[in-house]
């Protein structure tokens, strides 16, 4: 009887949270064609990249005059993909695409600096049209080891004692002699994270010497103290390696970074206003706070676009369930749309003239 309760209760709490489905509405505008393309048949947008849907969020951007910089690396998809790729779009033409493997990681670091060139994981691409690039070295601790792996025994480190040895004096030398030429080091905070730490970040990415003439990389832990084979030691902050060259450290600033999402003074939605939508399907979503679940389906929409382009305003539609305008960037020459093709499970930007 009791376990007859528990159930009828939890039915009832269940059917509380329960959103039942919306009722899918007709087009009201047939005449009106989806996006790219717009009730003037002369203005229509043109597909710039297609990238796979997962993508959508490992994408870096940076809008500058008749530039849309796209900087896309793995993310979270690591450990099966290493491809970074870097798009350069011009007046909604790509002038450069190129892709690379990325080892080391260098995580997600890409800036603009003073004189306009462009820095993309390690390699420095030259304004003002940005067709010649230097590629500059990443110094990497592991690499000393990686060279005397095939003389180690998994689990034996007594054995090992005169190779562990030999590698910690050759990753000491390289240190050494690397951060002997380090003046300036440029470095991009972690993301939500604008603070200086106190302490060596493993996902900051580390430049030295932007402005010179030979650029290069160092991993995070170039910043570590380097201990022979069995040695223990507590290094305080200011005694650090990583305090000795915290003041070298200058944060790219704010406006040269790329963004995980177009920046607020670069977007354009102004000249696109929805002037009506309908209910086109239903999605199946959960949610709720710590004590009740909500879940059920919600609404997804068509929404109906007066936009204005070429000095007249035309018409477009955007279906939910096929296709979302994730965001709008504006150039001197046109405007950008980031889509998410769910269609064709692609993420995609399409360029649309001014």
């Amino acid at each position: 009887m009791k376990t007859r309760m528990i159930l009828l209760c939890y039915l009832l709490a269940l059917q509380s949270c329960y959103s039942p489905k919306t009722d899918i509405e007709k087009d009201r505008h047939p005449e009106i064609p989806e996006f790219p393309k717009f009730s003037d048949p002369d203005i229509y947008a043109e597909k710039v990249l297609d990238l796979p849907v997962s993508q959508s969020s490992n994408c870096y951007y940076r809008q500058k005059g008749d530039y849309l910089f796209v900087y896309n690396y793995p993310g979270l998809d690591y450990a099966s993909n290493e491809t970074c790729r870097i798009f350069i779009i011009k007046n909604g033409k790509p002038v450069i695409f190129e892709k690379w493997k990325s080892r080391p990681r260098i995580n997600n670091f890409a800036f603009t600096d003073e004189k306009g060139d462009l820095y993309v994981n390690n390699r420095k691409y030259l304004a003002p049209d940005y067709t010649r690039k230097k590629v500059f070295p990443v110094y990497n601790l592991d690499r000393v080891r990686d060279q005397y792996d095939h003389l180690l025994h998994l689990g034996e480190q007594e054995k090992d004692s005169a190779v562990l040895q030999k590698i910690a004096v050759e990753q000491k030398q390289l240190q050494e002699r690397i951060l002997g030429r380090i003046k300036e080091i440029r470095y991009i905070e972690d993301e939500g994270d604008s603070t200086v730490a106190r302490s060596l970040s493993i996902t900051a990415s580390y430049l030295c010497n932007p402005g010179s003439e030979n650029p290069f990389y160092i991993m995070p832990h170039f910043l570590e103290e380097t201990l022979d084979a069995f040695e223990m030691r507590d290094v305080n902050y200011k005694d650090s390696l990583y305090g000795k060259y915290r003041p070298k450290m200058v944060p790219v600033p704010e406006q040269y970074k790329f963004t995980k999402t177009i920046r607020k003074q670069d977007t354009d939605s102004t000249s696109f206003e929805v002037k009506d939508k309908i209910v086109t399907g239903n999605q199946w979503f959960g949610t709720g706070n710590h004590f009740v679940t909500a879940f059920g389906y919600y609404p997804v929409y068509m929404y109906y676009y007066d936009v204005q382009s070429r000095n007249k305003t035309v018409k477009t539609k955007e279906d939910n369930t096929k296709m979302v305008i994730l965001s709008i960037a504006k150039a001197s020459t046109g405007k950008y749309f980031l889509v998410k093709n769910l269609k064709e499970g692609k993420f995609q930007i399409y360029f649309l003239k001014n």
